[in-house]
């Protein structure tokens, strides 16, 4: 009986438990990839924080400045390491 409860409090928990990210793979409203952000330094990211305001690196706007808006109000999927590598990167101040 113990272990049964201990199996059970283990799926209750991890059900729970925030999702922590190392990269966010932020989106447009229509569910499509639209950068991806990451900080090393950080470790794992608070992705509905930094996707809320998200912009594509790719320049639209201006060089220096900006691109594309994410427009999507912090939607995110958690990306992996591998998924990141071909993605475009977010803009970072």
């Amino acid at each position: 009986m113990v272990r049964i409860s201990s199996i059970v409090m283990f799926f209750l928990a991890s059900a729970l438990s925030v999702q922590a990210c190392s990269y966010c793979q932020c989106e447009f409203s229509n569910g499509d990839h639209c950068c991806v952000y990451s900080d090393s330094e950080i470790g794992n990211l608070d992705c509905p924080t930094y996707c809320a305001n998200a912009h594509r690196a790719d320049g639209a706007n201006s060089p220096t400045g900006p691109g594309t808006a994410c427009a999507a109000g912090g939607k995110y999927k958690c990306a992996s390491a591998f998924t990141a590598l071909d993605r475009t990167p977010c803009y970072k101040q």
